[in-house]
């Protein structure tokens, strides 16, 4: 099974002499999985309270529409710009799926270290798991905490992509190959 904390690695692909790089979640899926077979794929992420504008939705749309499992919770903190309740959701869905015996290998996409002791808790539940990050948003520990790491940047996951200034201006995390 695959997981990704997508705000963590959407935030990792930067912008870069006016030129955004779009991450193709198809090839990631692909590229992390070599031979072996999905179970299924998970993202997580927020998403605005239902009937405001929800910026977000036609990604999550389009992450549906490739077969990813998107988990979308209703809590962003805008004083804070930061999302709540996300690596929880993710941290427990690793875990009890690891405790159901529905996969025997996690992937865990991203570098934020408080993960650290679910990937030990689905370790100890027999179950190997591996870590993906960029560089740029790992630690030491993230990368010994998994039992193989993946270094997306040498991975062929990312194009270039050139918007018009409008867009450029707005969130680019939001496109989707």
């Amino acid at each position: 099974m695959i997981f990704i904390d997508i705000r963590n690695v959407t935030k990792s692909v930067q912008l870069n002499e006016n030129k955004l790089f779009r991450l193709d979640f198809y090839a990631l899926a692909v590229q992390l999985l070599e031979h072996r077979e999905l179970v299924a794929a998970y993202v997580f992420d927020t998403r605005v309270p239902f009937g405001e504008d929800d910026r977000s939705k036609k990604f999550h749309d389009k992450l549906r529409y490739m077969g990813y499992r998107v988990i979308a919770r209703e809590a962003y903190d805008p004083n804070r710009e930061e999302q709540k309740e996300v690596d929880v959701a993710m941290a427990c869905e690793m875990v009890v799926h690891a405790l159901r015996d529905h996969y025997d290998v996690a992937i865990v996409v991203s570098g934020d270290r408080d993960f650290i002791p679910a990937i030990q808790q689905v370790q100890s539940a027999g179950k190997k798991v591996e870590v993906a990050a960029f560089a740029n948003s790992v630690g030491s520990e993230m990368r010994k905490a998994g039992d193989n790491f993946h270094e997306l940047e040498k991975m062929p996951l990312l194009s270039v992509f050139n918007p018009p200034k409008e867009i450029a201006a707005d969130d680019s995390e939001e496109e989707v190959e």
